[in-house]
C-alpha cells in the first residue's frame, strides 16, 4: 500500500537546491515481515561463549555449549621444585550476565576433548567437536559467591584512613575438579606431567586438548554469559619446596589458559596465539516457529500474532518485503530525498532479555540466501550500506539502530537515502527478493572500516563482537518504509 502526500521541502529538512517550485511528496511503503532462523552464526572467539539451557514460552528451548582450546602458561613447573604435592585443581569461569533464574543454580558438565581444535576449521554456532572423559557431571555454577574485601570507611578522606571488612560479589564460577586430599586418574596424569621436565603444549595437548562446558542433560533453568577475562583459566593448586631447603613447602600454582584473550601489552591488539573457543547454540523452537526446519523456512507475522523476532546468538531474524519498491522504481526522473525504515517494538514482550542495541540488513534471495558481489576479486556479502557511500560498496554498513524514547516508544531504524536511489536507478546490480534484518553479522570484518573519528566504527564492531541472547520482538504490522522525493 502507498500513502502519498505532499509537503514543503524546508518543513522537512530536505534543503533541496533551488527555489521553491519543487514539491516533495512521501509514500509510506507497506513491509511485510516473517520470521526465519540463519544457521551457522560466527561465535569463535566472540567476547562472551555461553552455556547453560534455557525454556522461552515465545520460542522454545536454547541450549548452549563451549568448546574451549587449553594452552600452557608461563608459570613454574613443579618440576622445578622439590617434594611437590598436589592440593587441588580447579577450573574458573568469569562471567558478566545470566539469562533465567540465578538460583537454584545451575548445573553444568565438564567434558575433556577427544582431540585438539582443528587449525583448518573455521567453527561456528553449529560446530561441534567430539568429547571424550567427563571431568564434572551436574556440578552447581553458584552465581551468587562473595569475598570479603576492607574499604576505607571515608575514601575521600585525606585524613582518615579507617577500614571496615565488606562482603563483594565474585562474577567467578569455581568448579573444583579435585579439593584438597582428593586425586581423579586425571588429575593424577595432569600432575605427574607437570611434575616430570619437559613439560610442553604437545604434552598437554595429550592430556587436555581443551574443554568442553555443557548444561547438565536435566538443567533447563538457565544459560550463564561468560567474557573474556583473566579470572577465566584452570589452576593447579601444589606445594613445594625451595630447592635448597626442600624442609620448607611453600604454595604455588600453575595456570593453564583458556577462554580470555587478552590484549598483548605491547600493541593493545588481541593475542594472535591466544587459546580458541567457540559456542555451539541449539534451538528446539516451538509453536509456530516450529515449522522452521530450515534457513529456507518463513513463519509469516500472521501466524504470530502480528510479532515477528530477532535474537543474537539464536539465528532467529526478520524478513522483510517491502511491496511499492518495483511501483516506485518504475516512475522516472525522481530524486530520493530521504528514506527511512521504521521498525516498532513490541512494548511488554520482552521479560528476561535486553533488546540488541543494533542491527544489520542483508540482501537475501528468495530462499533467504544472503547475496554476494565481487569487490576487489574478493566475495562479500551484501550488506546495506550506510546513506552517503556507494551502494555497491563494503565496509560502511548501515547500523540499525535501537531507539528507546520510552517504555511503550521503542524502534528500529535505518536510512537508506542512498540504497533506495541506487535501487530506483538499477544500479545495485541483480535485485535482492527481500531483506534480513539480524543482530547477529555473519562476517565482522565486511561491516564497516574505521573512518576518521573511529566512533561508528569501534560502536558497531564492538557491539557486534559480543555473543548474548538480546531479543526484540517487533510490531511487525506497523514496521514501514517512509520516502520523501522529488520530480525532476
Amino acid at each position: 500500500m502507498l500513502l502519498t502526500a505532499c509537503e514543503d521541502p524546508n518543513a522537512v529538512g530536505l534543503e533541496l537546491p533551488g527555489s521553491t517550485p519543487l514539491t516533495t511528496e512521501f509514500k509510506d511503503l507497506a513491509v511485510s515481515a516473517s520470521t526465519i532462523q540463519q544457521d551457522s552464526l560466527p561465535t569463535t572467539g566472540r567476547n562472551h561463549f555461553l552455556a547453560g539451557r534455557l525454556q522461552d514460552g515465545a520460542l522454545g528451548t536454547v541450549t548452549a555449549r563451549t568448546f574451549l582450546e587449553t594452552k600452557i602458561s608461563g608459570d613454574s613447573i613443579p618440576a622445578l621444585f622439590t617434594g611437590a604435592q598436589l592440593d587441588s585443581v580447579v577450573l574458573f569461569f568469569g562471567f558478566d550476565y545470566t539469562y533465567g533464574p540465578t538460583t537454584p543454580a545451575p548445573r553444568l558438565d565438564v567434558y575433556k576433548l577427544a582431540a585438539p581444535f582443528d587449525e583448518r576449521t573455521t567453527y561456528n554456532s553449529s560446530s561441534s567437536i567430539p568429547t571424550s572423559t567427563a571431568l564434572l557431571t551436574d556440578a552447581p555454577a553458584q552465581l551468587n559467591r562473595k569475598q570479603f574485601v576492607r574499604q576505607r570507611v571515608n575514601p575521600t578522606s585525606t585524613t582518615d584512613t579507617t577500614t571496615k571488612r565488606v562482603a563483594v560479589s565474585v562474577n567467578v564460577v569455581r568448579l573444583p575438579l579435585v579439593k584438597s586430599g582428593q586425586s581423579t586418574a586425571f588429575t593424577t596424569a595432569l600432575f605427574t606431567a607437570l611434575n616430570t621436565p619437559g613439560f610442553s603444549q604437545a604434552t598437554l595437548d595429550n592430556l587436555l586438548p581443551g574443554l568442553a562446558l555443557a548444561p547438565s542433560a536435566n538443567y533447563k533453568g538457565g544459560i550463564v554469559r561468560f567474557n573474556r577475562t583473566s579470572a577465566t583459566r584452570a589452576v593447579v593448586y601444589y606445594r613445594a619446596g625451595k630447592t635448597k631447603q626442600p624442609e620448607v613447602l611453600i604454595n604455588r600454582t600453575y595456570t593453564i589458559r583458556y577462554g580470555s584473550a587478552a590484549p598483548a601489552s605491547s600493541t593493545g591488539q588481541p593475542d594472535p596465539n591466544a587459546p580458541r573457543y567457540f559456542t555451539q547454540v541449539t534451538t528446539e523452537l516451538g509453536g509456530p516457529l516450529a515449522f522452521l526446519q530450515s534457513e529456507a523456512d518463513s513463519v509469516a507475522s500472521s501466524r504470530t500474532n502480528g510479532l515477528t523476532y530477532l535474537q543474537e546468538g539464536t539465528g532467529i531474524a526478520t524478513k522483510l518485503y517491502i511491496s511499492g519498491l518495483k511501483e516506485l522504481s518504475q516512475q522516472s526522473n525522481i530524486v530520493i530525498n530521504r528514506a527511512e525504515l521504521i521498525i516498532p517494538v513490541k512494548p511488554y514482550a520482552n521479560v528476561q532479555f535486553a533488546y540488541p542495541s543494533q542491527a544489520f540488513l542483508y540482501e537475501v534471495n528468495k530462499r533467504n540466501q544472503v547475496l554476494v558481489r565481487d569487490i576487489n576479486n574478493q566475495s562479500v556479502d551484501r550488506v546495506v550500506q550506510e546513506s552517503g557511500f556507494s551502494p555497491v560498496s563494503s565496509g560502511n554498513a548501515a547500523i540499525v539502530r535501537l531507539n528507546d524514547l520510552s517504555a511503550t516508544n521503542k524502534y528500529y531504524s535505518v536510512l537508506l537515502t542512498s540504497y533506495l536511489q541506487a535501487y530506483i536507478t538499477n544500479t545495485l546490480g541483480p535485485k535482492p527478493e527481500g531483506f534480513v534484518l539480524t543482530p547477529s553479522p555473519r562476517l565482522l570484518s565486511t561491516l564497516v572500516t574505521v573512518r576518521a573519528n573511529g566512533d561508528v566504527a569501534a560502536v558497531a564492531l564492538g557491539a557486534a563482537n559480543n555473543l548474548t541472547l538480546n531479543r526484540a520482538v517487533l510490531d511487525a504490522d506497523n514496521i514501514k518504509l517512509r520516502v520523501y522525493y522529488s520530480r525532476l
